[in-house]
């Protein structure tokens, strides 16, 4: 059947954004796999090196003659992920037209509209780089690293312990500064086929780089799946290497890995704690006590509901929250309580509160630097009463696939409530 003149007059997606990309400091493009065409979608023009700039990415040759030798291969891998439709970034040297080299950038996706697309992005980010070459000389190994904005870890030699780390890749392990700088490249990367690490090493060995897939692991066990490459570089008479991480868009290891939290807890030695409390402070107390160590979650909260009044009462335990009153209300409008009614959630779990547009993450977490929990909520003949929150300073702290922490104590939990209420009044 014939289109409508309608539907051939139905705006794109592309057609609508076309002002913003215009905006955008670099070159945008599609690449079509299948096709092995490249579209520019918009109009961007990068001074230094004028039309050559978008025949870098259509001619290898070209990419050849005027990226930096060192940098070459870096490019052509991230290309090579380019065209995997994996997510991918990588910065490098290439000539200008006055034969000097300037810093660029091209990073990539899959093109979510496009299921035999990637989307791009090249920019000149040489100025920011001049910047830190002349507030400092030659810039430090930390400057250097923090312009990576993909995970990247500096290793020793020596002992292959790590010397530094960016802060993406803290934030994508779970690390922090001290407790990087105490881990090997064998706790991060051990879980790889031996094979995999001997054909690693080799290649270090005999031409300084190597790229290939890796899984990492971060401070919860989870196994991240990633494109890695590994650069053998020298500075301050340190020998390293420099790996740059990009995690995969496919990545299997973040989902249905089990919280911190659900691991054997002594239920006995719990339940019997709870059973002591009198109030509903001391309650959370006993069960943030319960953790494990080594659990994401360093507060919880109880936000007791009452939708009829369009209020909700919180109450929590835990150095972030150790200056807010007990029972302090908000509006249910805005809630946590409001998202779970409304969507009909048995959880709610938000990985990053900085891209949260909840009032309430912005009145109550994020002022206190809780930037990731998991909500859990209870309900009594089909009406929600509480949500039992456990919350992290650390963002993606919790598997919005796997059960909540503590779980098996609910039962226990739900029973000393009622009576800590009950004695209160």
């Amino acid at each position: 059947m014939p289109e409508t003149g309608n539907k051939q007059n139905t705006p794109t997606t592309d057609s609508c954004l076309s002002g913003y990309l215009d905006l955008l400091p670099g070159i945008v493009w599609r690449i079509d796999i299948v096709g092995n065409e490249i579209t520019f979608l918009n109009n961007h023009t990068i001074p230094s090196l004028s039309d050559r700039a978008r025949t870098v990415l259509q001619n290898p040759q070209l990419a050849q003659h005027m990226i930096q030798p060192e940098d070459r291969e870096n490019f052509h891998s991230c290309y090579q992920q380019i065209r995997n439709r994996h997510a991918c970034a990588c910065m490098f040297r290439m000539r200008l037209e006055d034969q000097t080299y300037g810093w660029f950038k091209m990073m990539a996706m899959p093109d979510p509209e496009h299921p035999t697309s990637s989307i791009g992005l090249l920019m000149d980010i040489t100025p920011q780089v001049s910047t830190v070459l002349s507030s400092e000389g030659r810039p430090p190994l930390s400057a250097k690293i923090e312009l990576q904005k993909d995970p990247a870890l500096l290793i020793r030699f020596a002992d292959r312990s790590v010397y530094m780390a960016n802060s993406a890749a803290r934030k994508l392990l779970q690390y922090d500064k001290k407790k990087m700088s105490s881990l090997d490249i064998h706790q991060l990367f051990g879980d790889n086929a031996a094979q995999k690490m001997f054909d690693l090493y080799e290649k270090l060995i005999f031409s300084n780089t190597w790229s290939g897939e890796l899984n990492i692991a971060d401070s919860l066990g989870r196994k991240h799946q990633c494109t890695a490459r590994f650069q053998a570089i020298a500075r301050n008479e340190q020998n390293l290497l420099w790996v740059t991480l990009v995690h995969r868009n496919n990545c299997s290891a973040c989902k249905g890995v089990p919280v911190r939290g659900n691991e054997k807890v002594p239920a006995k030695a719990v339940r019997t704690a709870m059973g002591k409390c009198k109030t509903v402070k001391q309650l959370l107390t006993a069960m943030l006590d319960a953790l494990p160590e080594g659990a994401p979650t360093n507060a919880m909260m109880l936000s007791r509901i009452f939708i009829d009044k369009n209020k909700v009462a919180v109450t929590g335990v835990g150095a972030p929250f150790e200056t807010v009153p007990e029972n302090r209300t908000h509006t249910y409008e805005g809630s946590i309580a409001e998202n779970i009614v409304r969507f009909n959630l048995d959880r709610h779990v938000v990985m990053e509160t900085s891209k949260s547009i909840k009032p309430i993450d912005w009145a109550l977490f994020i002022p206190r630097g809780i930037q990731s929990y998991y909500a859990h909520p209870f309900f009594t003949n089909g009406i929600l009463t509480d949500v039992l929150i456990f919350c992290s300073s650390t963002g993606g702290s919790y598997d919005p696939d796997a059960d909540a922490p503590l779980k098996s104590l609910y039962p226990d939990f739900l029973k000393n409530l009622a009576r800590c209420r009950k004695s209160e009044k």
